[in-house]
């Protein structure tokens, strides 16, 4: 792997993410909030509903390395039902929109911190992604960038309407064999 930014070189995954650590970031009333995404060149963020064909060994690894550094990992249920997530060693908190309408995300955040949960790993899907980001409650996101193009009506990673343009700040960016690795931090409002 070579890290494009900042400081370009060879580096390992373990050497980018030795100094990584989320939950000391985490805000008072909520924990430190992370999105993790893989999408295609034309930012697809599945394909034939799903994200697992998109990203690579490397990919994978990524993912793995990151909720070794979170206490838990959320996903949407229509992503629980497309990718599973039968076998994952961290809490993982799955959000069902009622039917009343959406989940209180803020809310759900703050009983999270009360119950300890100081870092929290989103995994999609792009619904609750748009939710989180318009509520203004990520603090970074985690976009791999795979070397293909799919086409077609998949959704992006952010799905939804956003109060106004959310700008990012790129922390560092790694590269494998054509696959882009992005760090962002969302920036102070």
């Amino acid at each position: 792997m070579r890290r494009l930014l900042p400081n370009p070189g060879a580096v390992s995954l373990s050497e980018q993410l030795a100094s990584y650590r989320p939950g000391e970031g985490a805000p008072g009333d909520r924990p430190f909030v992370a999105m993790n995404f893989v999408a295609t060149v034309d930012g697809r963020a599945a394909i034939d509903g799903r994200s697992g064909p998109i990203g690579s060994e490397a990919d994978t690894a990524m993912l793995v390395a990151l909720r070794g550094r979170f206490d838990a990992v959320m996903i949407g249920a229509g992503t629980k039902r497309a990718e599973g997530y039968e076998r994952i060693a961290k809490p993982l908190i799955v959000v069902e929109s009622g039917p009343d309408g959406r989940a209180d995300l803020a809310a759900l955040l703050r009983s999270q911190r009360e119950r300890g949960v100081r870092s929290l790993l989103c995994e999609g899907g792009p619904t609750l992604h748009g939710a989180l980001q318009a509520a203004g409650l990520v603090d970074e996101m985690f976009l791999t960038i795979a070397p293909k193009l799919s086409g077609g009506g998949a959704p992006s990673i952010l799905e939804g309407t956003l109060p106004g343009v959310a700008e990012l700040d790129l922390v560092w960016l790694l590269e494998e064999e054509g696959e882009l690795f992005a760090r962002y931090r969302r920036r102070a409002r």
